[in-house]
């Protein structure tokens, strides 16, 4: 899977960080990228996109989100951009695997209009049953999830539980191939999980949004605050993080949403 950069945020270094102080930090928003060959191709999230941070049909609670957040997009790192390089559109992506659904994750889905989106469905069937102020203490926009979400689902649930073989234990095997597994990592939002696979040099995870930093993981500095304002639940985040500091700790590699661009 290959990651790029949606969008960038600007933010204290103490909100994503413990003892980050008042330095400026800037996050990049991925979203990811598989090439299934004679399938099309899987996007995993969609990024930021126009839908949050352009026009004038934008309801109050996208007009806050963005501007509490303020991202920037880059032209380049779109996804339709992206494919463009790569000599595809947006009709070539058939997948959609989405680690969970905070702005930041589906503001691109209008899109691809015709793409299976492979999610958690007890997160989808929670969400949809949500009131509009709860809806939003769960960090979801309802505006920018499609209309027919329901009809193109596929929960990850119904897919097949695989082993790992590493602490991570087991993952629903998303393609039926044993080729990319999703592993629950609770606690940052609702249903929110992350995708395993193998390369050349070993096992890896990509662990969405279980911290904001590869640093704040590793030496378990996940700032509070952060967790306070998004997490669902903290009990369950703090063991999301333990669970992906034992995979670093046995070999495997983590790759996150928010990393620090350095460029």
């Amino acid at each position: 899977m290959q990651l790029f950069d949606s969008a960038s945020l600007n933010v204290r270094g103490a909100l994503v960080l413990r003892g980050g102080g008042f330095k400026r930090l800037r996050l990049g928003v991925r979203f990811g990228l598989i090439d299934l060959g004679a399938d099309g191709l899987c996007l995993v999230d969609t990024g930021y996109g126009p839908a949050v941070t352009t026009g004038d049909q934008r309801s109050r609670n996208v007009r806050l989100h963005n501007a509490l957040l303020s991202p920037k997009l880059r032209d380049d790192g779109q996804p339709a951009a992206v494919l463009a390089r790569l000599g595809k559109t947006p009709a070539d992506v058939r997948t959609i695997v989405l680690t969970h659904f905070h702005p930041d994750h589906v503001a691109n889905l209008s899109q691809f209009p015709n793409a299976r989106i492979v999610a958690s469905g007890v997160a989808a069937k929670a969400i949809a049953e949500m009131g509009a102020l709860r809806r939003t203490r769960h960090g979801v926009l309802s505006e920018l999830l499609p209309p027919d979400l329901s009809s193109r689902m596929a929960p990850i649930e119904d897919c097949p539980l695989k082993p790992t073989w590493t602490r991570l234990n087991l993952g629903h095997d998303i393609f039926g191939d044993g080729s990319y597994l999703a592993i629950p990592l609770p606690g940052h939002a609702l249903g929110h999980f992350g995708l395993f696979w193998r390369e050349a040099h070993g096992p890896v995870c990509y662990g969405a949004d279980v911290t904001w930093t590869l640093e704040a993981l590793k030496e378990n500095r996940a700032a509070r605050l952060s967790k306070l304002v998004v997490f669902a639940s903290r009990k369950a985040g703090r063991e999301s993080e333990n669970l992906l500091r034992a995979f670093i700790a046995e070999g495997g590699e983590v790759r996150l949403c928010h990393e620090v661009v350095r460029d």
